[in-house]
């Protein structure tokens, strides 16, 4: 009897699964194959975006590439407003790559404040901390011939305090800009610095060093006591 009971307790269950997955798949059947066509459809368009993503990269490639090419063969301005166009498209990469690309012939023709602008803005646009650094640098070098000092060494204070080793060319524009400026004081402590600096570039210190000769040693200072000069005779009386 018990064996019996076992079994019919068995075939109401199954009857029961049975009956609840017919429910289930009438209800939601629908929906889970609404989402499964969903997930396959997302799956192709990001395959095609992706393949989109890399025709782009190819095309924005080789309208580089044909700019480089145009810039070599001296005609500065057909190259310079195809870098104009790949920077307001295509990918970050490219769009960077053809500011620095277009500041540099700006600068080249003489067009030191278009140089400049087209400059911040690459940096502004850079992701890599340092191609930005770099790119800053660059402009600083203009700015020092376009700017006054006040201006210079804002623009030099991100790059000073950075790890990277940007930061001794910055410091040594500093200086420089500093000593034409008649900033001694500053000149001579940054040129210091520079010589005594232990992962500063060998040829960054040597230079310090020779400016150092240059400028020459700070203006001694009276020494602490020293006995001030005999008042003369008449002072006395």
């Amino acid at each position: 009897m018990s064996n019996d009971t076992d079994s019919f307790v068995q075939e109401v269950d199954e009857s029961l699964r049975q009956d609840q997955a017919l429910v289930f798949a009438r209800r939601y059947g629908p929906w889970l194959i609404g989402v499964f066509i969903l997930f396959l459809a997302a799956i192709g368009g990001w395959q095609m975006l992706r393949g989109n993503d890399v025709k782009a990269a190819r095309a924005q490639s080789d309208a580089y590439a044909a700019a480089i090419e145009q810039a070599q063969a001296g005609n500065l301005d057909e190259a310079k407003a195809a870098f104009e166009r790949m920077s307001a498209h295509g990918p970050r990469t490219y769009r960077v790559m053809a500011q620095i690309q277009r500041a540099a012939i700006l600068q080249h023709q003489g067009d030191l404040e278009g140089a400049l602008t087209a400059f911040d803005a690459a940096a502004q646009q850079a992701q890599d901390p340092l191609l930005r650094d770099t790119i800053r640098l660059r402009a600083a070098y203009i700015a020092a011939d376009t700017q006054d000092f006040a201006a210079l060494q804002t623009r030099l204070q991100p790059l000073i305090a950075s790890d990277s080793r940007i930061s001794y060319l910055a410091k040594e524009l500093l200086a420089i800009e500093a000593w034409k400026a008649g900033d001694t004081a500053l000149a001579r402590s940054t040129l210091q610095d520079l010589q005594l600096a232990f992962n500063a570039p060998q040829d960054v210190q040597q230079r310090a060093q020779l400016a150092l000769s240059v400028i020459g040693p700070a203006p001694a200072t009276p020494a602490d006591g020293a006995h001030a000069p005999a008042p003369s005779e008449g002072e006395t009386k």
